[in-house]
């Protein structure tokens, strides 16, 4: 007797459940019905969605890179390697000079007015919005400031 229930549950249970994902089916518009004919490329327009909905999914699961912000001055640049160094006048930014790598499409401005690579001197204030890429800093915007725009206390005193 027992050999018997098994065969029949064995029997109920993958009948239930095709019956149960045709019914999922039909009521997700899988089932070709009047429902398609009003579309016209139904099909087609579902398989460019799902393809759609892949690709935002590959981006997704790419982080959108982190904008940070480092202020210093200039330590050292190479305009030929694109390289520039930079001592933070922040201590909890670093207590090392950062290096970054000037991105080729990277905003640069000297005292609020459009600059060149040219243009980056050492000694010079900077404020450097940059993003880590690879464990390396890459420098998208770079704001220059003029060497007599901010007085640092140290040049000459009168008196």
């Amino acid at each position: 007797m027992r050999l018997r229930e098994r065969s029949v549950v064995s029997l109920i249970l993958p009948l239930a459940l095709s019956v149960l994902l045709a019914a999922l089916l039909a009521g997700c518009g899988g089932g070709g019905g009047s429902g398609q004919s009003e579309n016209g490329g139904g099909d087609q327009e579902q398989k460019q969605g799902e393809e759609a909905a892949n690709k935002k999914g590959e981006a997704a699961k790419k982080e959108p890179l982190q904008r940070k912000i480092a202020i210093g001055t200039v330590r050292g640049f190479k305009e030929d390697r694109r390289r520039l160094s930079l001592r933070p006048t922040v201590k909890a930014q670093s207590d090392k000079p950062l290096g970054f790598k000037i991105r080729k499409n990277a905003n640069i401005t000297l005292g609020g007015q459009m600059a060149e690579l040219g243009d980056i001197k050492e000694g010079q204030q900077a404020q450097i919005e940059y993003v880590v890429e690879n464990e390396v800093n890459r420098a998208v915007v770079v704001h220059l400031f003029e060497a007599g725009s901010q007085d640092s206390g140290e040049g000459e005193k009168s008196g």
